[in-house]
C-alpha cells in the first residue's frame, strides 16, 4: 500500500498545476478472473479455484498534461470464490469482497474520427481480497486500452478494455496439496462517464 502511494505521489506532484487538467470519472464494469489454483492430480475436487466473475463500480481522478495523463482509481466488487471444471462454474458470492487501488499512466496513441481519442494505460494496482476476517493483499501489473469520445460540454465517455496479472491470490496451505498455485489474471471492460473540472 505504501509503495502505491509513493509511486502516485512521485508521478502526480511534479506536474505543472497551471498547465494541467483535472478529470473525475465514474466507471462501471465487468471482470473475469482466471488462474489462481489448479488441480495437478486429477483428484476428487474441482480442477480450478479462482475469484469469481464480478461487476465493479469505480471512481477515478485524473490529471492530464498534453498527451500524458496520470490517474488514481479505486474500484469495488464482490467476486466471491469460484470452483470451475468440465464446463461448469459454481460461485459462492456470500463472501469475497474486492477493493482495487491503482495508479495508471495513460498516453494518447491515436484517434478515431474528428474527436475520438485512443489511449494506452499501464501501472501498478493493489488488490485487497477479503474473506470474512481474512484479507489478502496482492500487487499486480495492470494495462488497458481505452477509447474516449465527447458527449456534451465538459462531459465525455470512455470504454476501456483492461487486463491484470499478479501472483496467486491463494496462499500455501489454503487448499489441499494437489493444487498448484498459479498466477491470478483478470480481463474486463469498463464504461465511464467523465467530467472535466
Amino acid at each position: 500500500m505504501r509503495r502505491l502511494i509513493v509511486v502516485a505521489a512521485l508521478v502526480v506532484l511534479p506536474m505543472d498545476v497551471a498547465q494541467s487538467q483535472w478529470t473525475i470519472v465514474l466507471e462501471g464494469g465487468v471482470s473475469r478472473f482466471g488462474g489462481s489454483a489448479h488441480d495437478t492430480a486429477n483428484g476428487s475436487g474441482p480442477p480450478q479455484w479462482r475469484p469469481g466473475d464480478v461487476p465493479t463500480i469505480g471512481l477515478r481522478l485524473e490529471r492530464g498534461m498534453g498527451r500524458v495523463r496520470v490517474g488514481l482509481r479505486g474500484s469495488y466488487g464482490k467476486p466471491g470464490l469460484s470452483a470451475t471444471g468440465q464446463g461448469i462454474t459454481v460461485t459462492d458470492k456470500t463472501s469475497g469482497q474486492l477493493i482495487e487501488l491503482a495508479t495508471l499512466v495513460a498516453v494518447r496513441v491515436g484517434g478515431i474520427g474528428p474527436s475520438g481519442v485512443v489511449r494506452a494505460e499501464l501501472g501498478p494496482a493493489l488488490h485487497l481480497w477479503k474473506f470474512d476476517d481474512d484479507t489478502r493483499d496482492r500487487v499486480s501489473a495492470l494495462g488497458a486500452l481505452a477509447y474516449e469520445w465527447p458527449v456534451a460540454g465538459r462531459f465525455s465517455s470512455a470504454i476501456r478494455f483492461e487486463g491484470m496479472v499478479s501472483k496467486s491470490w491463494f496462499a500455501e496451505g489454503d487448499l489441499p496439496p494437489e493444487y498448484d498455485l498459479r498466477l491470478t489474471w483478470r480481463y474486463g471492460v469498463t464504461l465511464g462517464l467523465r467530467y472535466r473540472l
